[in-house]
């Protein structure tokens, strides 16, 4: 029964905790192991789907993250100088999209997703300043080595540390000594720009009047001889989000190699700030405003990344969100006839990118670790035993699922990255027909095809059908007596 079963869960990040909060409502034993002294969430603003909506309800944090998230208005485009380039949004009216829908995109800030979900986890679960040093693994049980001297046992372990996995790396160093570790699973990950991120505290609204808008509407200003694009994201509370990329692709590997680093710490971010602090901010002043107004431990430089692995699991040991498939925007320097391969196709790509909501600034992280691990655990609670067959099952259910997904989110990331970022004058055509002539029939469908699909949490009672688009969902779990909604 699922209820014998004890998870090890190491990586307190949005997929970890939010395995641990359905494990917690599922009453399956578990307990999550961070390395870092104190849960101090960085990053910068990210997104939510509508289909995610539907966790959140079942949850309980549906009122709380309405109270602290705005809904999405529109993504505008604009040039260094200010000049707009094109913006995007649904023609329709909100009214229209959240009838259409049921619900809304919700902008919200990372530190306060983390918090939510902090909320549903007793204290006690979290072993914080514990490090994975090694681990151990049979047809019986898993075996975690830490850096506190302690040794934990469980049925299964889920590495949700992150991109620099150190579950995976451990995992692969023993499928490498079998001699049995695809090859594109040795390679690094893709690595092609730098990127600072941050939260403001609470900005005067009669300075910034974005801030008292219902709707969170995305600035974004590409330079134009200079590597960098930056964002502005306003939020609720009177915060405001915001993101820096800076294009390294031209510096050698070895220089690569020498800003590369698992951790978001905030030391490394603050030469770069200092490089931007003159860029001016859409809404008046400098970045160095919004860069002054944000806790300077709160601000990180992280890197953006991709990789899709191939191996998600062996034994008894399994991986979750960016360990296993890490997304960012693959942006080129520039943009050819050739790569573009047909403007009508790298437009419609685009429209679904953007329907996506996979941002930049983690969103597509996010919605791909939170869908994951709903997944995962929806399949933990229906296991019989925790033998190693069925736990090996479930892990084949959980890889062929979801493997589809994180391949369609690397693919739809690199092009739409590409629109964002791409300089020369075929991205320029790109950007400008996406941006200003998308028929509102193409936006729906791109739209309609990504909340078709809404998987519930199959052992809590599943919520009302939301919105008048036909949508699909899976079974409520064969051990709850309950009924699916029409």
């Amino acid at each position: 029964m699922a209820s014998n079963i004890r998870v090890l869960i190491v990586g307190a990040g949005i997929s970890g905790l939010m395995c641990g909060a359905l494990l917690e409502k599922a009453g399956i034993s578990y307990e999550i192991f961070e390395k870092s002294k104190e849960l101090k969430p960085l990053g910068s603003a990210l997104s939510l789907s509508p289909p995610l909506m539907i966790y959140f309800e079942q949850l309980g944090l549906y009122d709380q993250l309405i109270k602290v998230s705005k809904p999405f208005g529109s993504l505008r485009l604009k040039k260094e100088n200010l000049t707009p380039i094109g913006t995007f949004e649904m023609k329709e009216s909100k009214e229209e999209i959240r009838k259409r829908y049921g619900y809304d995109v919700r902008i919200v800030a990372r530190p306060d997703l983390v918090h939510l979900l902090l909320s549903l986890i007793p204290p006690q679960r979290i072993h914080l300043n514990t490090k994975v040093q090694s681990t151990v693994q049979d047809e019986h049980k898993v075996t975690l080595h830490c850096s506190n001297n302690e040794t934990y046992v469980g049925s299964i372990l889920i590495g949700a540390d992150g991109a620099y996995s150190s579950v995976r790396q451990i995992m692969y160093q023993e499928l490498a000594k079998a001699g049995v570790l695809p090859k594109a699973d040795s390679q690094p990950l893709g690595h092609g720009y730098d990127c600072v991120v941050g939260v403001t505290d609470p900005l005067d609204p009669v300075k910034y009047p974005i801030l008292k808008q219902e709707f969170c509407d995305f600035e974004i200003l590409l330079g134009h001889h200079i590597p960098y694009t930056w964002w502005n994201i306003p939020l609720e509370n009177n915060k405001m989000g915001w993101m820096i990329t800076q294009d390294i692709q031209s510096q050698s590997d070895d220089e690569k190699c020498k800003t590369r680093s698992s951790e978001w710490a905030p030391d490394a971010a603050i030469d770069m700030c200092n490089q931007v602090r003159h860029l001016p901010c859409v809404y008046g002043g400098t970045l160095g405003d919004i860069i002054d107004s944000t806790p300077e431990a709160l601000i990180s430089k992280v890197m953006l990344e991709d990789k899709l692995f191939s191996t998600w699991y062996n034994g008894r040991t399994v991986l979750l969100g960016d360990a296993c498939h890490k997304v960012r925007f693959k942006i080129s320097s520039s943009c050819s006839f050739q790569q573009a391969r047909g403007l009508l196709t790298v437009v419609f790509v685009w429209v679904e990118c953007l329907e996506r909501w996979m941002l930049v600034f983690g969103g597509q992280g996010a919605n791909m670790a939170i869908d994951g691990a709903v997944e995962l655990v929806n399949l933990l609670f229906d296991i019989d035993t925790d033998s190693q067959r069925d736990i090996t099952d479930v892990f084949k259910k959980y890889h062929h699922s979801r493997r589809g997904a994180a391949l369609t989110a690397v693919k739809s990331s690199n092009q739409s990255g590409s629109m964002m970022h791409s300089k020369g004058l075929v991205a320029n055509m790109i950007r400008h027909v996406a941006l200003n002539w998308i028929p509102n029939w193409l936006i729906r469908i791109g739209a309609d095809k990504i909340n078709e699909y809404r998987p519930q949490i199959c052992f809590l009672p599943f919520v009302e059908k939301r919105g008048t688009l036909k949508t699909k969902t899976n079974r409520p779990c064969r051990k709850v007596d309950a009924c699916i909604s029409p």
